[in-house]
């Protein structure tokens, strides 16, 4: 080997890396970076609610001035009426004296009352002003904290789809192949054969080389800084998709230079973005999560044997709303999740969501029915043509935590039940086909949604057709809170019993299901526990998930986070809950939004109580 080429090995010390072109572009932000059109959205998003805060304050000092107002009217009230009551005692005294001498002068008295008497009557009237005053700025006060609540909803979701943004970009810019050179440099034993040499020099410059790699793509991506504090926790995954040696020799006694070229690429695993941004898990799920409940699509075709059998006679066995006659029954049904019914009166019912795949016996013990309501139990009242109404669960009188933290004691003094799910498209389509009724949407008013996170009105939209794909067992949406109140006033009239919205307390002690957390399950929305924006579910900013889809709560309740937002009664409408286009924070139990009560939207729907 020359001695220039040894030389020129000697002093090439350092990695010589020759990038490609396109891992250079991949570290330049582009212009249409969707990261960096979120964040302008953001900072837009920002500007809007500082205006808005002034705006609404500014709503909140005339109010206050009003109400301030007000006051100073009732004081007066007390002054004017207590001056005229006196005006007209010194009147009635003149009057009398007036029969012992009638040269007795009234002017001053009788001006003295009609000043009085005027004074009440313009106070009077400046009460009444004031009143008409106060309640329209009260409704105007109560419009801008709702519009301040869309807009803070707002703001979460475009946090949330920066965030999802990031790992986008992140993913991508972390996804490379590439050529690089590197030199190594090794001391070699002196028992050490020359291949063994050249083989240990191959093995270190190849790592380096892999190592070099790594650090390329880690300087090349757009939040390099971030990523590399994170970079121990991921594995990078790199491929040596070809290497060659184009060069290598002694330099002096026992120093052995290696040259080495090498194409490389990395596939860093699924949530290596999320574990070096510092990311929750939810935000690098490619794959959708799907719940244990509807899962087994591929098993839709394969048929299973179910047989039913109780400990009663003269019982009704009824499957997926189709009702089988007495037990014993025997029956094929496809491998999947079936709902199972046996009741007979006087006896409490056997209600279950089953998943069935395999050849099974079901035994349904039905017990006969006591006089007060336990908790947890599951009824369902009979409407005509041997329909049921929604599946309810009886919720226990006792001591009850809610509100923020859970910080808030309440007392529920009678038992309740209330719906196990929201009400679904095939129990609303049920109530319009026997009553005709037709929703606000329907009427003209359309649907609202959230585009980019931004509320939308969609025409022609209404609870047949949101937006998106609904089925018989998704929750109704596009309902205003008299298409709500309407339906519960029917099934009281078809049942017997009667039906309403639940309360605020009452929704969050059933959605609490005993627990304080945010969450029933925990303070963290997980992966795959419920339907909410950037939640993981297969269903997340897309649409409606089936009710049921994910596990009940304690209290045997469903979807009581996420799926849709739900009416509630209060003295302002408002709904609890979230939604699939919300972000996982508006899921929260505590968390409340006040709505417009004739607004119907895509993300709205309700569930309701029976008095017990």
């Amino acid at each position: 080997m020359k001695s220039n080429r040894i030389t020129a090995l000697v002093l090439a010390l350092t990695p010589i890396l020759l990038s490609s072109q396109s891992l250079a572009n991949e570290a330049t932000v582009a212009t249409d970076d969707p990261v960096v059109a979120l964040e302008q959205k953001l900072a837009d998003k920002r500007s809007e609610i500082s205006s808005h805060a002034q705006n609404l304050q500014t709503q909140r000092d005339k109010l206050d001035a009003l109400l301030a107002e007000r006051e100073t009217l009732a004081k007066s009230t007390i002054e004017l009426e207590n001056k005229r009551n006196l005006a007209q005692e010194r009147l009635d005294e003149q009057f009398r004296r007036l029969i012992e001498n009638p040269d007795t002068d009234l002017t001053q008295y009788r001006d003295d009352y009609q000043v009085a008497w005027n004074a009440v009557k313009q106070n009077q009237n400046d009460t009444l002003t004031n009143d008409q005053v106060v309640a329209e700025q009260q409704r105007i006060v109560e419009g801008e904290n709702r519009q301040k609540q869309l807009l803070m909803s707002s703001m979460e979701n475009l946090q949330e789809a920066k965030k999802e943004a990031r790992v986008k970009r992140l993913r991508q810019e972390l996804t490379v192949a590439d050529s690089i050179e590197v030199v190594h440099t090794i001391t070699c034993s002196e028992s050490m054969t020359l291949a063994a040499c050249a083989n240990q020099g191959k093995t270190l410059t190849m790592q380096k080389a892999v190592n070099t790699f790594q650090s390329q793509v880690l300087d090349n991506v757009t939040e390099s800084t971030t990523a590399k504090l994170n970079a121990n926790r991921v594995s990078f995954n790199i491929h040596v998709m070809n290497n060659n040696v184009v060069d290598s020799g002694f330099s002096g006694t026992n120093r052995y230079i290696t040259r080495m070229q090498a194409e490389m690429r990395s596939q860093p695993d699924e949530n290596a973005a999320c574990k070096l941004l510092d990311f929750a898990e939810r935000y690098c799920v490619e794959k959708p999560f799907t719940s244990a409940k509807t899962a087994p699509k591929q098993q839709a075709k394969r048929w299973v044997n179910i047989k039913i059998r109780s400990n009663r006679y003269d019982d009704n066995v009824t499957i997926n709303g189709v009702t089988y006659g007495s037990t014993p029954v025997e029956i094929m049904l496809p491998a999947g999740q079936h709902q199972l019914s046996v009741d007979k009166p006087g006896f409490e019912p056997y209600s279950r969501q089953m998943y069935m795949n395999k050849d099974s016996v079901v035994w349904a013990n039905l017990k006969e029915q006591e006089n007060q309501p336990q908790p947890g139990k599951q009824f369902a009242d009979k409407l005509t043509n041997n329909r049921q109404a929604p599946q309810m669960v009886v919720v226990g009188a006792g001591q009850y935590r809610v509100g923020f933290d859970a910080k808030q004691s309440v007392m529920v003094e009678q038992p309740y039940s209330i719906a196990a799910t929201p009400v679904t498209v095939k129990q609303f389509g049920e109530f319009v086909a026997a009553t005709g009724y037709v929703t606000g949407a329907e009427e003209g008013q359309g649907c609202t949604t959230l585009e980019n996170g931004e509320p939308k009105q969609l025409l022609n939209h209404h609870w047949r057709k949101p937006g998106f794909t609904q089925t018989d067992s998704s929750p109704v949406v596009c309902i205003t809170h008299e298409d709500a109140m309407t339906y519960s006033k029917w099934l009281s009239t078809q049942t017997g019993f009667s039906y309403t919205l639940p309360s605020e307390v009452q929704w969050e002690v059933a959605a609490r299901g005993g627990q304080e957390s945010d969450f029933w399950w925990g303070n963290d929305i997980g992966v795959g526990n419920a339907n909410t924006g950037w939640s993981g579910s297969e269903w997340s900013n897309k649409s409606t998930s089936p009710v049921g889809s994910f596990a009940a709560n304690p209290f045997g309740i469903y979807d009581t986070a996420g799926n849709v937002w739900e009416w509630a009664e209060s003295q302002t409408p408002v709904a609890r809950g979230g939604a699939w286009s919300f972000s996982p924070s508006s899921a929260r139990v505590a968390e409340r939004l006040e709505l417009k009560s004739d607004l119907s939207a895509n993300y709205l729907g309700f569930r309701v109580v029976r008095q017990i």
